[in-house]
């Protein structure tokens, strides 16, 4: 048996993507309405001004303990924990404000729309935006909101209005740089390496591109080539042939927008296996349709045809899938993301599994950020075939997860993220350790070129000892919008 699961790439996905969106708007200004003149809290409003938060929150809660009625005050409170990233409870320090303050509607507002509640962002501050449309701050909050989802392009009227009002302030660069972000296209290059104490080696290669070629349509292309080794007469070796079997993989697609909630990816290639004594091509790809059905709720339905690539033997074997990825936020403290799918193998195997996440942000610093919560994944075949890849009959899997993202700077980030629990299948006695690692550091934030390196371990106890996997890569980006000038924000 082996034990070789890439599901703790996949559950570390599931929750890095909320936590890295949480960290890209604390990079962004959160512009206070601070007063002109001096106030009772003033130095609570010096030390947020010199980015001392934490201080600046601890200060203005003695203030607010001795004069709880202090509108100003309890404004600016709500900012401050929007500096530090804590949505949720910027958001309950908004609530005690009443439906007609305009000025918390806006602080609100923006709130939302750095927590990726896109509707009720809108429904706050567009009536605002729409009475006074030259205003710097409704603006500002309305390019924020609109360049989340399929379309933001729908960000650029909003920011020509920040633009032309403070076009050299900080404020304004920095929205500049998150509306081009999604407006990007770019073209990258990955090598990776992955090994196991099952003598697995995987090396690859691979070169993408994403191209924007109109407000909905976008052309997807790709190449890789991937070498897979194993000992010779092993049980992860080709039946024919040498130890290793190389592969070559190509393919092209489009992705179209129909609505700024929805987007259906289509992606066709050919897949090209030698393992010494002859090659075989296969046709691999997969039709995706994704939706935003509300702030809360997001999901993405997956058909896909492609290789088996757990082992060079297992690589002779074509799978069939489909996958739903949900993900739920039904506050802005907790998040739920599940992946249910079903896989038919053409050695006559069938698959079913669950891999299902829950993270709680637990701690908001500003420029730390530490979510903690639970994964569970189960899995089951309805046969073993020996054809190089894990096909239990009832594999599960409970863990303590835990993720952080550490800010280093306004284009600089590090995400860690670690699960440490117990995993079973029918062949064991008792339940054993598994526990799963990863780190991921972006250079490049929001420039043209971007440096992602990434680092993950595994390990499994089973029945015939330890198992270890690790796998480390990199993939650098150069991301562009120059040629198309009228959706290509500048930046000063």
């Amino acid at each position: 048996m082996t034990s070789r699961h890439r599901t703790s790439t996949r559950a570390s996905a599931l929750g890095r993507a909320s936590l890295l969106a949480c960290a890209l708007a604390c990079t962004l200004s959160l512009k206070p309405a601070f007063a002109q003149n001096a106030v009772a809290y003033q130095p609570a409003l010096d030390a947020a001004w010199a980015g001392r938060t934490s201080e600046a929150l601890r200060l203005i809660d003695v203030y607010l303990a001795k004069h709880p009625d202090d509108h100003a005050a309890r404004l600016d409170r709500a900012r401050f924990l929007a500096w530090l990233g804590d949505y949720a409870k910027a958001d309950d320090a908004l609530a005690g404000f009443g439906a007609d303050d305009k000025e918390a509607a806006a602080v609100h507002a923006r709130v939302l729309a750095w927590a990726e509640r896109r509707d009720a962002a809108l429904a706050l501050n567009t009536p605002l935006y729409e009475a006074d449309p030259g205003d710097y701050d409704n603006a500002w909050t309305q390019a924020l909101i609109l360049r989340q989802g399929e379309w933001p392009y729908q960000a650029l009227p909003a920011l020509a209005t920040v633009q032309a009002v403070k076009p050299d302030g900080k404020d304004t660069i920095d929205l500049a740089k998150a509306v081009r972000l999604p407006l990007f296209s770019s073209i990258g290059l990955a090598p990776s390496l992955y090994s196991d104490s099952d003598d697995i080696e995987i090396r690859s290669i691979a070169a993408d591109t994403n191209l924007w070629l109109s407000d909905r349509w976008r052309l997807l292309a790709s190449a890789t080539r991937r070498e897979h080794s194993a000992n010779f007469g092993g049980p992860f070796a080709p039946l024919l042939g040498d130890n290793h079997v190389d592969e070559d993989r190509v393919g092209t697609g489009l992705r179209f927008a129909p609505s700024p909630e929805t987007a259906l990816e289509l992606w066709m290639g050919n897949s090209r296996i030698d393992n010494g004594v002859g090659s075989d091509n296969k046709t691999i790809g997969h039709l995706q349709f994704s939706q935003r059905a509300s702030d809360a709720f997001l999901y993405a339905l997956t058909l896909d045809r492609d290789r088996v690539d757990q082992s060079p033997r297992a690589l002779a074997v074509m799978r069939h899938g489909l996958a739903a990825d949900l993900r739920w936020t039904p506050t802005l403290r907790d998040r739920f993301d599940a992946r249910i799918a079903s896989d038919d193998f053409d050695d006559d195997n069938r698959r079913t599994s669950v891999l299902a996440n829950y993270a709680r942000a637990v701690y908001r610093g500003g420029r730390v950020m530490f979510d903690l919560g639970l994964q569970v994944e189960g899995q089951h075949n309805t046969r073993n075939t020996d054809n190089g890849y894990y096909s239990p009959d009832r594999y599960r899997r409970y863990a303590v997860a835990a993720s952080s993202y550490i800010s280093l700077g306004q284009e600089a980030g590090l995400y860690l993220s670690a699960a440490l629990g117990q995993q079973r299948d029918e062949t064991f006695d008792n339940w054993k350790r598994a526990t799963d690692i990863n780190a991921e550091l972006t250079l490049g934030i929001f420039s043209h070129w971007q440096l992602v390196g990434h680092a993950g371990y595994s390990q499994r106890l089973n029945q015939f000892g330890r198992y270890e996997g690790a796998t480390v890569g990199l993939n650098l980006r150069y991301r562009f919008c120059e040629f198309r000038a009228g959706r290509c924000p500048s930046v000063r």
